[in-house]
């Protein structure tokens, strides 16, 4: 395991960890097919290696980084509203009306000490759901921000390899509720993967600008 890198001071490791970040290395390795190991308690289903061979995924997608990341830890919240999607509203849409201005404020699935509170609503929501990825690569900016970070890092979503090998590791509260979160891997280069419904194995795929009333994110910053 390398040193951490030297600009992440103690202080700032417990100003994080206070609310709710965790700095964990990740080490460069491959989760095979069948890999067993004691944090590996429910590793990535067939269908995960069956799309990286079929070339709808990458082959690096079963790789961890190798590096240090900060992950936001808070609980996924329960689902407690109606799951409505975007591709369920598309006809409202052509009648011009505006369903997503109205969901977008429901207030019923909170996340624990919601540190992007002001920045949400700044942008018309109440909650982490109903974002799509580009409304969440928004965000980006209010998350260094809040985090003290000034250097000029990456922030970005959990590969689903990450965050699975995190879930079985670490937060095995993550994978415990309905709602599902936004991942950084790209499916047919068009799609991007989602996940963590009630399991850590599986996972599906939407369009860029597709939202839903149960679909979140948490980021993270490659140190």
């Amino acid at each position: 395991m390398p040193k951490i890198p030297k600009w992440i001071t103690q202080d700032i490791i417990s100003y994080w960890q206070e609310n709710l970040f965790a700095l964990h290395y990740l080490p460069f390795k491959e989760i095979k097919e069948n890999d067993s190991f004691s944090s590996l308690k429910e590793g990535p289903s067939k269908t995960f290696y069956k799309k990286i061979k079929e070339g709808k995924l990458k082959e690096k997608s079963a790789f961890l980084p190798g590096r240090w990341l900060l992950i936001d830890i808070r609980k996924k919240p329960e689902k407690n509203v109606a799951w409505i999607r975007s591709d369920e509203v598309f006809l409202f849409e052509k009648m011009k009306l505006k369903p997503k201005e109205k969901l977008k404020k429901i207030k019923k699935q909170p996340h624990e000490k919601e540190y992007l509170k002001e920045a949400l609503k700044e942008k018309g929501f109440n909650s982490r759901f109903c974002l799509n990825i580009f409304e969440i690569r928004e965000l980006y900016p209010a998350v260094l921000n809040f985090l003290k970070i000034k250097e000029e890092k990456k922030v970005r979503l959990p590969f689903f390899i990450e965050y699975n090998y995190l879930v079985n590791a670490f937060y095995d509260n993550f994978k415990k509720t309905e709602t599902w979160e936004w991942f950084e891997d790209k499916y047919e280069e068009k799609f991007y993967l989602a996940g963590g419904s009630k399991r850590v194995d599986t996972f599906g795929w939407e369009p860029p600008y597709f939202w839903s009333t149960v679909l979140g994110f948490r980021p993270v910053i490659e140190a």
